[in-house]
């Protein structure tokens, strides 16, 4: 076990928090879009923009006695001929009609960047309560969704889209730890309305079954899936 997973699994052990796998987007929407330190919430996991389903998403959250949500962190996947289309199009982000995420993007990726195509991951949202930073539960929440993914799905490659933020902070890229960190928009950004530098952070299958997530088992519990309305 690695030294950063040791370090994670103690830290929710010692707080008392647990893991629990649910599938009901609504919830987790309900709580971040009001959860202090959120940047909102992505669209790629809001079921009013996104198609999401217990078969192709999850969400883990971490719950401490009194089932408060502690952290929390959510996993889709994309079955794709080429993830550049999804992004360029901006339908990673949202697949239904959304105003601001209308139109298509100029990518910059370099011309080395390998066709990521067939079932494609795709982990965000991830948060953790003030009351509970800097016990190395941002790491275990990355690894248990990843865990979760490769159990669920047969996986191709993992990709996630980042913020300057994040790409140029070495703790924040070692808590995600992709194989591979590439530029893929440097311009204006419509969802922000404002000019960003944003990375594409990506990992063959091969990468992942060799990552601490495939290697470690820390236990949870999984929710029954909520009741599929009809439309």
């Amino acid at each position: 076990m690695s030294g950063v997973v040791a370090q994670a699994r103690k830290s929710l052990d010692d707080i008392g928090l647990t893991l629990a796998v649910k599938t009901d987007f609504s919830e987790f929407c309900g709580h971040l879009s009001g959860a202090d330190g959120a940047d909102g919430v992505n669209p790629a996991f809001d079921p009013r923009h996104s198609r999401l389903s217990p078969d192709s998403s999850f969400w883990i959250s971490a719950q401490d006695h009194d089932g408060s949500i502690a952290g929390c962190i959510a996993y889709r996947t994309f079955r794709t001929h080429d993830v550049r289309d999804l992004i360029r199009t901006m339908k990673i982000f949202c697949e239904e009609p959304c105003a601001a995420h209308a139109g298509t993007l100029d990518l910059v990726l370099p011309a080395e960047t390998p066709r990521i195509s067939g079932l494609v991951g795709f982990p965000g949202g991830l948060w953790v309560s003030a009351d509970y930073r800097g016990n190395g539960i941002s790491e275990h929440m990355m690894n248990a969704v990843r865990r979760e993914a490769l159990k669920r799905y047969s996986l191709d490659w993992e990709v996630a889209i980042t913020f300057k933020k994040i790409t140029e902070s070495a703790s924040l890229r070692d808590i995600y730890d992709f194989q591979h960190v590439v530029p893929c928009i440097d311009g204006f950004f419509p969802p922000t309305r404002r000019v960003e530098r944003i990375a594409l952070q990506f990992s063959s299958r091969t990468h992942l079954l060799r990552s601490p997530a495939a290697l470690d088992e820390p236990a949870r519990t999984v929710e029954p899936a909520p009741p599929v309305a009809v439309r």
